[in-house]
């Protein structure tokens, strides 16, 4: 049976955005620095860049990746330059993984591209527009948050 209800269109949209953004974020063309990572290797520093520094099992479950792929991943990012594993000060037999100087300007620069991809797709959008998509979505990624389990609204609404 197909559902043309309000819910059943918006989750269809909503899935749509997810699978033409993931299309649209593969190609992008990354920093030198960066080059030959895995593309989830570039999502987890852009969480380490904007919200870190994590331990790596935080990481994992901000993310909702198992720890050895996590492990992987930072392993990647570390050999590129890109973050470096400092001692916790609240637990020095843990470590924390931080950004490092090189690795805040290839987030920075990638960044830049992505939102110069979204100031293009949004381009014949009027201000209030804009305003009004930006007000709905975070609101819908708030409920989200607020529906799962160990989410943190604050560091997800970035």
């Amino acid at each position: 049976m197909h559902d043309d209800s309000e819910h059943a269109a918006i989750a269809r949209q909503v899935g749509r955005f997810v699978r033409l953004s993931e299309r649209l974020f593969a190609t992008l063309k990354f920093h030198e620095a960066g080059r030959g990572l895995e593309r989830p290797a570039y999502m987890l520093l852009s969480r380490i860049a904007i919200d870190g520094p994590f331990r790596l099992s935080a990481l994992a479950a901000d993310v909702s990746v198992d720890l050895s792929t996590v492990s992987r991943q930072v392993a990647a990012l570390e050999n590129a330059g890109l973050v470096r594993r400092a001692s916790d000060p609240s637990d020095r037999r843990a470590s924390l993984v931080e950004v490092t100087e090189l690795g805040s300007e290839v987030f920075a620069e990638n960044r830049e591209r992505w939102l110069a991809i979204w100031d293009e797709l949004l381009g014949d959008w009027t201000h209030e527009e804009r305003q009004i998509f930006a007000d709905l979505f975070t609101r819908l990624n708030r409920s989200l948050a607020d529906r799962l389990p160990g989410t943190t609204p604050e560091r997800d609404a970035r």
